[in-house]
């Protein structure tokens, strides 16, 4: 009987899941807006909590991206539990060279998520190249 209890706990956890990703929350949507110092982009995805929403610098690339967690715990052989964790939305942007990206942040405000890409000064961007007379 203990095995039948599984599948129905597990079932549920999975309709209440469905339930949520189709029927409770909204699509997440992302706009970009260029401003005098920065490139911001703002995540929405109403119904969607705060700790959902994650970001991460790899390189030179910018992963947005938000999960959605089960509330409850499935039960694992070994004794200890898991939850169910589903991807809503994923983009992975490329950094642009003048971006200084050690000074990425973001902020969450108001069920929105906005991730700030400050531009580097401008001494920076532009240097002259001299050439080389190799002969």
């Amino acid at each position: 009987m203990k095995d039948i209890e599984n599948v129905f706990q597990g079932t549920g956890g999975q309709v209440d899941l469905l339930n949520t990703l189709y029927g409770g929350s909204s699509q997440t949507t992302m706009k970009v807006a260029r401003e005098d110092e920065r490139l911001v982009i703002n995540l929405s995805a109403p119904g969607v909590s705060a700790n959902s929403f994650n970001v991460l610098v790899e390189g030179n690339k910018l992963v947005l991206y938000t999960l959605l967690v089960s509330t409850s715990n499935r039960q694992i052989e070994d004794g200890s539990s898991q939850r169910l964790a589903v991807p809503m939305f994923l983009r992975v942007l490329d950094i642009p060279s003048f971006v200084d990206a050690d000074q990425i942040e973001a902020i969450h405000e108001h069920g929105r998520v906005m991730v700030t890409l400050p531009f580097k000064d401008e001494e920076h961007l532009h240097r002259r190249i001299d050439i080389k007379d190799l002969f």
